[in-house]
Order: structure tokens, then sequence, then C-alpha cells
């Protein structure tokens, strides 16, 4: 069976703290492959418009370029409405029947859990997975069944990346060097 993780986020742009989640839990759960899910609009962030699909598309893919365990999956992307993680789940459960999944979250998305999209039957397919993020209260209660992966602390955020490129400050060290160069070149967060 095979042993599958799901990472999903607006990755705008996709940064370190991504990816460490993804390798942390990779290694922790001994998973054969980390699914990169870009949403095509996330029920919860719109405050601000994203840079076209297919741009934030290119930064994942630029990003794990070399993991062999990190993959793209851009389901998402071609339904081109709200992004759901149920629908989601429901088109890898169908595409790969015999694989165990495991959704891949930050602790600060597990406290709004209950607000997304039948959480219930999020749960019958994936086991929620929290990587242990600077912050995090290791005694919050558990109102629903999750894993615990701890990783590195780093404290780095999309909004932070996006402002400190509006402000035209230095994003080295915050999201790997092929991202910072296919930003620059697109002008994105400008």
């Amino acid at each position: 069976m095979k042993r599958i993780g799901i990472l999903g986020g607006s990755f705008d742009p996709i940064h370190f703290g991504h990816l460490l989640m993804a390798q942390s839990a990779a290694e922790a759960l001994k998973l054969d492959t980390v699914f990169f899910v870009p949403a095509f609009c996330s029920p919860f962030k719109t405050s601000h418009p994203l840079p076209e699909a297919s741009k934030r598309l290119v930064m994942v893919k630029e990003a794990i370029k070399g993991n062999k365990a990190f993959k793209i999956y851009d389901g998402e992307l071609r339904r081109r409405q709200v992004s759901y993680t149920i629908d989601t789940l429901k088109e890898l459960d169908a595409k790969y029947p015999k694989s165990k999944f495991y959704l891949l979250m930050g602790a600060d998305n597990l406290k709004t859990f209950h607000h997304w999209k039948d959480p219930q039957g999020i749960l019958k397919l994936a086991n929620l997975v929290v990587l242990n993020r600077p912050g995090f209260d290791k005694n919050y209660p558990k109102r629903w069944p999750f894993l615990i992966v701890n990783m590195p602390a780093v404290d780095i955020s999309s909004s932070d990346i996006r402002q400190r490129l509006k402000t035209k400050k230095s994003i080295w060290y915050l999201t790997p060097k092929a991202v910072i160069r296919y930003i620059k070149r697109y002008r994105l967060y400008v």
C-alpha cells in the first residue's frame, strides 16, 4: 500500500517552511510521495488576488525539483473553482485506490479545521497530520484525531515574503533561488 502525503495551499509563494513540512512528514511517516496541491482559489484567502495559477504552479515545480518523493497534483487548478480539500481527496482516492493518505497541515490550520467543507468526510479519506510549528500549543484540545510530526522551528510565511517584496527587502534564505528568480522575472508581488 502506497503512503501518500498531501500538502495543499495557495503557495503564494512557496517557501522553505512548506518544503520542510513536506520533508519532515515524509521522513517521520515513511511516505512514498508527497503531493503539493496548489489551490485555484482558497475559500479562506480572499484578502488579496493570487497570481495566475500557472505562475504559482511553476514556482512549486521549481521549488520541488530534485526531490524524487515530491510531486505536483494540479487537480484543483484544473477544476478552476474554489478549492475544497474533500473534493481533492475524493479524486485522489479514485485515482490511487490502494493508497493511504495523510493530509499535512500546520497547527494554525487545525484550529480552523471545523470550518472546512466536510471535515468528517476528510477524516474518512485521510489521516490528519499536524506539523509542529512555532507557537503550536501541544495541549490543544483534540477535537479531531490527528498525528503530530515535529519539524525544525522556522517562522516563514508567504504573507511575510510578499510584504518584504513590496518594501524592497531581501527574500534570500526564505524560498529557493529558482523561486526568487521566477518572482523577479515576472515582477510578482511588486
